[in-house]
């Protein structure tokens, strides 16, 4: 994988804070930039499209497969909050019909769907594809699956293998909505269908691992 480095000539302020509107400014810009151009979109670009110097962007990401990954842990730390933050008295049916609207907005909204054809269009730079999954789909697994261990250990849940669980029922939203999106046959879907494919996905998966 090639990585731009940055300007051995621009200085580095030691000490000064971080401005984190900068950082999801950058973050905006790079997600963008690479679903417009690819893993080959360049830091002057996101650099121009976040309303920063390069030299910012390499204040908060060292390289470019270091902003990569932060733009892909971002979104899998928000598609998992109805997860990791939730009330541990919630509803599972509530916590599970949260997270896979967010999942199922993930999806519809086009930009994973883009991510994925930047991954597949790299060919055999197979060390992108591990930074993308390693970063975002297995994280985010790994957090469903602590929310349903939990539950589990309450007796809440009856998931002996927690992940597979998490799978399941991530796979349960899915379908083949990915696949289609892909293909670039996915249709648009109505606020009505969104509830109705989330509802059937917690109905059942409730019914295999509820109690």
């Amino acid at each position: 994988m090639v990585m731009e480095q940055p300007d051995a000539k621009a200085p580095r302020r030691a000490g000064r804070p971080l401005d984190m509107a900068k950082r999801d400014a950058i973050l905006d810009a790079a997600e963008d930039a690479f679903i417009q151009d690819g893993y080959g979109a360049s830091m002057d670009k996101v650099a121009e499209m976040a309303g920063v110097s390069k030299q910012t962007i390499y204040k908060h990401f060292t390289a470019k497969d270091r902003l990569f990954d932060a733009m892909v842990v971002r979104r899998s730390e928000r598609m998992t909050e109805p997860v990791t933050m939730a009330d541990p008295d919630r509803p599972v049916a509530e916590v599970l019909t949260n997270l896979g609207h967010r999942f199922l907005n993930l999806i519809m909204g086009g930009q994973m769907i883009c991510l994925l054809r930047v991954i597949l269009s790299a060919g055999s730079d197979t060390e992108l594809g591990e930074h993308f999954y390693q970063t975002g789909p297995s994280v985010s697994l790994s957090r469903i699956a602590a929310y349903v261990r939990r539950l589990h250990g309450e007796g809440r849940l009856n998931a002996p293998d927690p992940l597979q669980a998490a799978e399941h029922f991530i796979g349960l939203v899915n379908g083949n909505m990915q696949l289609r999106g892909l293909l670039g046959v996915l249709q648009p879907m109505t606020e009505a269908e969104r509830a109705a494919r989330v509802a059937a996905a917690v109905r059942v998966f409730l019914a295999a691992y509820g109690k």
